[in-house]
Formats: structure tokens, sequence, C-alpha cells
């Protein structure tokens, strides 16, 4: 993409995120920081190694709604301590996310093992925000916030590509540079938690 095309798409990401209230700026901030706590109390209350949840809770979040996520992934790895099998527990996502999250129960690998088991450009983000590495989670909302262009998630115009996903994130890496909240700069993900709430507000996506 030429660079009068990235500026003019990190120029979106910014003027999404100027719309933020001060709450929304303040969420979002904090968002992957919450994620992770929720992560720990599950790791804490069932004895499984934090690491592992919150590769089981990436895995489960494909179109899942964080709150239910968490339901399901708490009950996924209690059924598994319990010795129940696969089918006998329900959840909000797609078998094979269903099947993945088993895989690392399975495992029980370390930190480059549930990356290599997720295997998944947007899920590995996920699971590597959360955990507190500094990229980017692209998704549907996210391409759209880039382009400036509202397309329904089941559009074939949302699903990225691998070269897409790395200029994306690199737009909200630059974004994220250029603006302040407290007197320093923000993460990607930072920005990018932020804009994926304006975003669903504006366009009032539930």
């Amino acid at each position: 993409m030429e660079t009068g095309h990235i500026e003019m798409s990190i120029d979106n990401i910014i003027k999404v995120y100027k719309m933020a209230t001060p709450e929304e700026k303040r969420d979002g901030v904090v968002w992957y920081a919450n994620a992770y706590a929720d992560c720990s109390r599950i790791a804490l209350d069932l004895s499984v190694p934090v690491h592992i949840v919150t590769g089981v809770v990436a895995a489960l979040s494909p179109n899942n709604k964080w709150e239910r996520n968490v339901v399901n992934a708490h009950a996924l790895i209690a059924g598994h301590l319990n010795g129940d099998g696969i089918d006998d527990i329900r959840v909000s996502t797609y078998n094979a996310m269903k099947r993945k999250a088993w895989h690392l129960l399975e495992e029980m690998p370390d930190h480059e093992g549930v990356i290599d088991i997720l295997n998944g450009q947007k899920i590995v983000a996920f699971y590597r925000n959360i955990m507190g590495d500094d990229t980017c989670t692209v998704d549907g909302h996210a391409k759209n916030i880039y382009y400036g262009e509202r397309h329904g998630l089941t559009d074939d115009k949302t699903n990225v590509t691998k070269k897409e996903y790395k200029t994306i994130s690199q737009a909200y890496v630059k974004a994220g540079k250029r603006v302040r909240v407290n007197g320093r700069s923000l993460k990607a993900f930072e920005i990018q938690a932020i804009t994926w709430v304006v975003w669903r507000r504006v366009h009032n996506i539930k």
C-alpha cells in the first residue's frame, strides 16, 4: 500500500479515537489488563496456569462476546478437569476453535506452545495482548476503522489477509504514537481497544 494510503488510514484511526469519551479512553487503556485479571481469576479458581486459561479464552473468542467468552472458558476448563468429554460442554463459538481450546488443555504447553496451537493471526494477537505483549488484534471492526468504511462482519470485505494484518497492525502502532493519554503515547492494543469501543457505539453495534 502506498504511503499516502497508510497516512490516510492512520488518520482514520485517530479520527475515531478523537470521538472517544473520557470514560471510553479510560476503559480502553485498561481493557486488556482487566481481561488478564479475568483470566487470572479462572486460573486461581481452577488451579490452571494463567497462560493456559488465556489461550483457551483466545481460542474461544471468535464471534463471542467477552462476558460469554469468559464463562465458556471456565466451563470448558472445569469440564476437562472433571473428566467430561469435549462434546459434553457447550460454547458459543466454532467447533474448530473449541477443539483448539481442548487441545491446549490436553497438552498444557508453555507460552510458545500456546501460540503454536492457536495458530491464527487474530487469536494469537489476542492471546499476546491479554498476556501484555504490545501487538494489535485486528478484527473486522479494526479493519473497518482502518479503511474508514463500515462492512458487516459476515461480509468478505472484513476478512483480513496476512499482508493486510501486518499493514493494519503497523498503522495502529503509528496512530498510538501520535496521541497522548495522561502525558504518554498509547500502545497499539490500547488505541485499538478504545477505537473498537467507539466504533461499536457510533454504529450501534451490540
